[in-house]
């Protein structure tokens, strides 16, 4: 049997949680909104920006599955904490580089420590809130890292106006230390309680419990890069549209701060409905027409405070769906897959839409790009669920 690990103080965890997970949103925009800055002092072209953008998660690429391993030997909290301290150390070296290879080299030590955080805070959320309430405590960790890329997206380009970019940067690295000291004294250690709780190695993962994974993580790849690229080109478009850079930063932002939204409401749906899948399949579609109207100049403001509310539907249901339709001895693997593919995703496409505005010079061609990723979420959803059903698991039926 599981061991019972839920906190004694579980509105205090899921805070910290939460922290670590928002200062991750923090980090993580930093390049894009700062992108006119880092451009300038710089010299990076839209390519490389998009390639820093990426580099972010880049890490997944090798870490995603011994991370996974790593984490059944030493826990959650002690990699999530040495993760909060890489990003905080990548953050506060960025403002030393003098051009690409130095900032990329920066934002691949804050982007490690962001992989190690963001698999060991995520499992660790499954199982201290384990039952009936892991969805909702799942979708309030989930919900925090969109309000740092949305405050971000925000605040980043209004500070670097007043105090320099270099400052900024300085700050949010100094946030990022705090929250590394405060999970360190609220968090549970559950290292000693969860070993031997029965995670298989990676020689028994069964061929069906590959395609589950691969078909999941594919979908979730392609759904979560195509809204990031949004976020972190929409703002050049909307500037082409004579808006104001604050004003473009702001409307572009509404794709995660009505996350807030929408991620509570997508888990709620799906628990109180049995509708996992149908959040998954129809979060991705609607999200995908409602950006047809905004690349052909539609209102930048309300179509994106509607798009972000969309857009937050399938997250709680996407984390915990492997939870639900792998046997216990697959997860650790499962989820090592589930996140490799995210971070591919994450690495590849903002660089392809990067490239595509060097090329074209037409700031529409990401916000096109972005919608042909969430629609091509929708088929990968199709197949996973195929294969799920196959398997004869219990899980959610919509």
């Amino acid at each position: 049997m599981q061991p019972d690990l839920r906190p004694r103080r579980p509105v205090a965890v899921l805070l910290a949680l939460s922290c670590a997970r928002f200062c991750m949103g923090l980090q993580l925009q930093t390049i894009a909104s700062l992108t006119p800055f880092l451009m300038a002092d710089l010299g990076l072209d839209y390519s490389e920006i998009g390639l820093l953008i990426g580099l972010f998660l880049a890490p997944g690429l090798a870490l995603a599955i011994p991370g996974s391993i790593l984490m059944k030997r030493f826990g959650h909290v002690r990699p999530g904490i040495l993760g909060l301290i890489l990003m905080a150390t990548g953050c506060a070296a960025l403002p030393l580089a003098d051009d690409f290879l130095p900032a990329a080299l920066c934002r691949l030590v804050a982007g490690t420590g962001g992989i190690l955080l963001n698999i060991a805070f995520l499992r660790l959320t499954a199982q201290l809130f384990q039952g009936a309430s892991m969805n909702t405590a799942i979708s309030v960790v989930l919900s925090s890292w969109p309000v740092g890329l949305g405050l971000g997206a925000v605040s980043y380009p209004l500070l670097a106006e007043m105090v320099g970019w270099q400052s900024t940067l300085w700050m949010v690295a100094a946030l990022t230390l705090a929250v590394a000291i405060g999970v360190s004294l609220t968090v549970p250690d559950t290292a000693r309680q969860s070993r031997g709780a029965g995670e298989a190695g990676l020689s028994r993962i069964s061929k069906q419990s590959w395609k589950v994974s691969l078909a999941l993580g594919s979908a979730f790849s392609c759904f979560t890069a195509g809204g990031i690229i949004y976020l972190s080109f929409a703002p050049a478009f909307f500037t082409s549209l004579d808006m104001s850079h604050a004003e473009a930063s702001i409307a572009a932002s509404m794709i995660v701060w009505l996350g807030l939204i929408g991620t509570p409401l997508g888990a709620w749906i799906a628990d109180r409905f049995d509708m996992a899948r149908t959040m998954m399949v129809s979060g991705a579609c609607l999200s995908a027409v409602l950006i047809i109207p905004i690349a052909l100049g539609g209102n930048p403001l309300w179509l994106s405070i509607v798009l972000g509310i969309t857009w937050g539907l399938p997250g709680a249901p996407y984390t915990g769906m492997l939870q639900r339709v792998l046997p216990p001895t697959d997860h650790g693997l499962g989820y090592g897959i589930y996140f490799f593919l995210f971070y591919c995703g994450f690495f590849g496409f903002p660089a392809v839409a990067g490239w595509l505005l060097e090329v074209t010079g037409d700031p529409t061609m990401p916000i096109w790009f972005s919608m042909v990723l969430m629609a091509a979420s929708v088929p990968l959803v199709a197949i996973f669920s195929t294969a799920s059903r196959s398997r004869g698991h219990q899980s959610s039926r919509g």
